[in-house]
């Protein structure tokens, strides 16, 4: 975090930063009025509070939706969406459900219930909606929060 808003404040850095790191950033990451923060810090962030508040097992799971369900979204989306549903596509939303499916069911759980897996399953498919709904927070945070907190609500109900 420290790093973003020294880049921020302090021009030196800033074209230090730019020059290794330009090529990797999104461009809402480069016009700092929207964001001084980058997707990254908001990922670290995230794994930060889903130490933090999820039990081992669920964070160690919500940690792996937002990296390979997000990535794996975002490189079928742009290479081979046709079908917009927002500003997100369909082929896209399907990459993130079924990677989501493989992660429920080799991650490790946080009971012996087979009924988690059925929980994971809606979990990930409750958070492929809200990756589709427009919010205004980096989905590199609200997604793994999202995902682990349905997660839990839904063990509390089921289990």
């Amino acid at each position: 975090m420290m790093i973003d808003i020294l880049r921020v404040r302090y021009e030196p850095l800033k074209s230090l930063y730019l020059r290794y790191v330009k090529p990797i950033l999104r461009g809402h990451e480069l016009n700092n009025d929207r964001s001084v923060f980058t997707g990254a810090t908001y990922l670290t962030l995230a794994f930060l509070i889903c130490v933090i508040i999820f039990p081992k097992p669920l964070a160690i799971t919500a940690m792996f939706v937002v990296i390979f369900c997000d990535s794996f979204a975002a490189i079928v989306g742009r290479n081979w969406g046709k079908h917009f549903i927002s500003s997100k596509t369909l082929e896209g939303s399907l990459a993130f459900f079924i990677s989501g499916v493989i992660i429920i069911l080799l991650a490790p759980k946080v009971t012996d219930s087979v009924a988690e897996y059925y929980i994971g399953f809606i979990a990930v498919f409750l958070s492929t909606l809200f990756e589709l709904i427009p919010v205004k927070i980096d989905d590199n945070i609200s997604t793994p929060i999202f995902f682990g907190l349905i997660y839990l609500i839904l063990m509390k109900i089921v289990l």
